[in-house]
């Protein structure tokens, strides 16, 4: 009878331990994924370590052996012109190994990625937090953690040692630390705020993207509580004080002494394998269904009869499996793939209409709405842009996009805690068919990644 009672009060949706058991559940898959995927397997500009081929595995390998920074123009060595703080912690962990006795080529390199799944299962924790911050029911909560948690997104990055995942965990700190302070409105919420932003821009200068979502709020609850001036303007001094050091560092640095612009990205050009020969008109317009007959990404040199050109596609695509193929010839499998995949097209619709119809419910604070609008619409608008800028089919990538997967179960959340109306039949339908989505989308890609190691 005790036993029985422990067990039905863990299970009982208290908000707290079903959160815990969804979180630890993520950990155990992303270790589950290290485990079976090699540190080059699905890596994005990594390259081979000990090769001398450039890349991340370059960059890292150059601070471990020098101590400094790169003191040469950092656009002559692929990757090497991003910021260097994960490639730097990367280089600190070899040391550290070193320093047990073990070999850096051996266990150093293949334990990088338990940095990289400390990275994304705190991402997921910290998205939890946030849910609750959003004032969401506990039951709502566990449902939005589960689709942060579960993501083959984040499942993908766990493994990839490159600086997407860092630099994402900074951008969903600041997201937090934001949310927390439009509450208390205190010094301690909004340094921290400084420190995820500078620190994330120290890592991938793309987390400056979150500032106009971060900067609405900021005026938002200083219009709110004007009679506060003095205190708001003190804190926005040390905020800046902290973040535009810490965050323009690498850029400055770069532009002072080898004229880099800070925007600067290196180009593939029009005789890449993987070159999109489309217009902007074609690519964003063209929903031809043969575009769906495919789960995964399609590439000319692997095969395909032609390259992934439209952007919303692709995210959807490479969101579920990355830029590769899974399972190839097993049928059975490919179907639990496409299964996979419908379920996240439906899951990123309903994120849509959800963000819309936050914006009818006045029981959400503004500054909630204020903060996911912008980070959703400038995100996926700078994304676009980037593919239209750089056509090749690797700028389609749902690594340039992680911010939208919190956006969008924070607006599913709101939509199934306050989605109020006078069509009560119709909302309960869509909320419960929203429910078995994302039970069935967290199945799948449990499922999936489970099975890839087999």
């Amino acid at each position: 009878m005790n036993l029985k009672f422990k067990i039905s009060k863990f299970f009982k949706n208290d908000g707290n331990n079903i959160d815990k058991f969804i979180l630890l559940s993520g950990l155990m898959l992303r270790l589950m994924y290290i485990y079976y995927t090699p540190i080059d397997v699905r890596q994005h500009d990594v390259h081979q370590f000990f090769q001398n081929q450039g890349g991340h595995s370059d960059y890292i390998l150059y601070l471990y052996e020098n101590h400094a920074l790169p003191d040469f123009d950092p656009r002559t060595i692929f990757q090497f012109y991003h910021p260097p703080l994960q490639h730097i912690i990367c280089a600190l962990w070899l040391s550290f190994v070193k320093l047990l006795g073990f070999s850096i080529e051996d266990a150093g390199v293949n334990t990088l990625q338990f940095l990289t799944v400390f990275y994304s299962f705190l991402f997921a924790v910290l998205a939890c937090k946030t849910f609750k911050r959003l004032n969401l029911t506990p039951k709502t909560v566990s449902f939005c953690t589960a689709v942060v948690t579960f993501h083959p997104t984040l499942i993908i990055m766990s493994g990839s040692i490159n600086n997407d995942m860092l630099s994402s965990l900074f951008g969903m700190s600041a997201i937090y630390f934001t949310v927390k302070w439009a509450d208390k409105k205190d010094f301690k919420s909004i340094i921290m705020i400084a420190l995820s932003v500078g620190l994330g821009m120290f890592t991938k200068l793309s987390v400056g993207l979150l500032a106009p979502a971060i900067a609405a709020v900021f005026i938002c609850v200083f219009i709110k509580n004007f009679s506060q001036w003095k205190k708001f303007i003190l804190q926005f001094l040390g905020f800046g004080i902290v973040c535009v050091p810490v965050g323009l560092f690498w850029s400055v640095r770069n532009y002072v002494k080898f004229g880099i612009s800070p925007s600067y990205v290196p180009e593939l050009g029009e005789n890449s394998e993987q070159y999109i020969d489309k217009t902007a008109f074609e690519r964003l317009f063209n929903w031809q269904l043969f575009q769906f007959e495919s789960p995964f990404t399609q590439w000319e040199w692997f095969g395909a009869s032609y390259n992934e050109f439209n952007p919303i596609i692709a995210l959807w695509k490479n969101s579920m499996f990355d830029e590769l193929t899974f399972f190839d010839g097993v049928i059975t499998m490919q179907a639990f793939c496409t299964a996979l995949f419908f379920s996240g097209v439906l899951l990123s619709l309903f994120s849509v209409a959800a963000l819309i119809i936050m914006w009818l419910n006045d029981e959400v604070k503004i500054e909630n709405k204020l903060l996911i609008t912008i980070i959703s619409v400038t995100i996926f608008g700078n994304y676009v842009n980037f593919c239209l800028r750089y056509p090749q089919v690797c700028t389609q990538n749902m690594r340039y996009c992680v911010p939208l997967i919190f956006a969008g179960a924070a607006a599913c959340g709101m939509w199934l805690d306050r989605a109020g109306g006078n069509y009560e039949k119709i909302r309960f339908k869509i909320t419960c068919i929203l429910k078995k989505n994302i039970l069935a989308f967290c199945g799948f890609s449990v499922f999936v990644y489970i099975a890839l190691g087999f």
